[in-house]
C-alpha cells in the first residue's frame, strides 16, 4: 500500500505529522504552517498539534474549514466573528472575542440556512451608498413601505459575465420601477479595491453596502421582507424570465422552478459545441474529466459513458 493510500491523501500539497509511535499527531500540518508559521514545527517537537477543537453544544454551528485566529480552534465551533473590511482575514471563536486587539470593528458572521430578520442581516452596514453617489442612506429604508422582498446582488468589476449581467439587471430593475410593483436591490461588491468597486457600481441604478461592510455577506440570495430566502439562484431567473422575476419577488413571490430545458449552468460549457453557460441537460463525462456535453451533443455519441447530472435545487449552492 502507498503512504497515500494508507493516510488517505485527497490532494497535494499534504502534510502529515506522526509521533515517534507511529500515531498520527495531525492531518493538517500544511494548514498549521500556514496558520502559525515556525510554531508549528516547535509545537510538533513536542509531540503536539497545533489545531484542537470540542464537540459543539446542542445548536452551535461547526464552521468547516474555519480557524479562530487567537486560540487556533479547528474547526471553530460556536459563534464566529469577522471584520467586514475586504483583505481582513480574522475570525475569533466566543472565547477569544475578549482578547481582540484587532484594528476593526467585528461583526458576527450568520449561520448558513439559518433565518434572520432582515434587520440582523444588515446588521453590520452602517449605512448605504447612492447610486452613482456617496449619498448616505440609511440601511433600514431597504424594507419601509411594505416592502416584500430584497435582491442582494453579488458582483465584481472584475468580472466580465458580471458586468454583461449587470446591464441586462439594471434594464429590467429601471422597467420593473416604472411598474406597479418596484423592486428593491443593493450590491455587495467582491472587488479587491475601492477604485473597482466605484467603478462597478457606477453602472447600477441602485444602492450599494459601502466598500468595507460587505464582506460578511457571502451568498447571492433575494430576502423576503421576513426574512425568509425566495432564491439563492436570482441570475438565472433574471437571465430566463426578465423582468417579470423582479416583479414576482417585489411580491414576495417564489417562481416555478426552471425546467430542465431552461436552466442554465453557470460556469459550464459544453465541450462539443462550446456554448457558454450550458443551457438544458447537462453530461458529464467521468473518465475525461471536466468534460460536459448538452443534449444535442450527448445525442451525437461519445466514447465513454455519460453521467446526467441533476438539475441542483434552489437551496443547494
Amino acid at each position: 500500500m502507498r503512504l497515500s493510500e494508507k493516510f488517505q491523501v485527497c490532494g497535494i500539497p499534504s502534510l502529515v505529522v506522526l509521533t515517534s509511535s507511529c500515531d498520527v499527531l495531525t492531518m493538517d500540518g500544511v494548514e498549521e504552517v500556514q496558520s502559525v508559521s515556525d510554531e508549528a514545527l516547535q509545537l510538533w517537537s513536542q509531540g503536539k498539534c497545533v489545531f484542537w477543537t470540542r464537540p459543539p453544544s446542542e445548536g452551535e454551528h461547526v464552521w468547516e474549514g474555519i480557524t479562530c485566529t487567537l486560540c487556533h480552534m479547528y474547526p471553530l465551533v460556536g459563534t464566529r466573528r469577522g471584520c467586514t473590511h475586504q483583505g481582513c482575514n480574522i475570525n475569533l471563536c466566543d472565547a477569544c472575542i475578549s482578547n481582540n486587539k484587532h484594528e476593526h470593528p467585528l461583526a458576527e458572521y450568520l449561520i448558513p440556512k439559518k433565518h434572520y430578520s432582515l434587520e440582523q442581516i444588515f446588521a453590520s452596514v452602517p449605512h448605504l451608498l447612492g447610486p452613482n453617489n456617496e449619498e448616505q442612506i440609511e440601511t433600514r429604508t431597504l424594507w419601509k413601505d411594505d416592502v416584500k422582498s430584497i435582491g442582494i446582488y453579488f458582483s465584481a468589476d472584475s468580472c466580465p459575465p458580471g458586468r454583461d449581467i449587470t446591464s441586462t439587471l439594471a434594464q429590467y430593475y429601471t422597467e420593473a420601477q416604472a411598474s406597479r410593483h418596484p423592486f428593491q436591490l443593493v450590491f455587495v461588491s467582491a472587488d479587491e479595491d475601492e477604485s473597482s468597486f466605484n467603478k462597478c457600481r457606477a453602472r447600477m441604478p441602485w444602492p450599494a453596502v459601502p466598500f468595507n461592510a460587505g464582506a460578511l455577506f457571502e451568498l447571492y440570495f433575494e430576502r423576503r421582507a421576513d426574512g425568509n430566502i425566495l432564491t439563492r439562484r436570482g441570475q438565472r431567473y433574471v437571465s430566463n424570465k426578465g423582468v417579470d422575476a423582479l416583479k414576482a419577488w417585489a411580491q414576495g413571490e417564489n417562481l416555478p422552478p426552471l425546467s430542465a430545458d431552461d436552466f442554465e449552468w453557470w460556469g459550464i460549457y459544453c465541450d462539443g459545441c462550446n456554448v457558454s453557460p450550458l443551457v438544458g441537460q447537462r453530461y458529464y463525462c467521468s473518465t475525461c474529466g471536466n468534460y460536459d456535453l448538452c443534449s444535442a451533443c450527448e445525442k451525437k455519441g461519445h466514447d465513454h459513458p455519460l453521467e446526467l447530472i441533476p438539475q441542483p435545487k434552489d437551496d443547494e449552492h
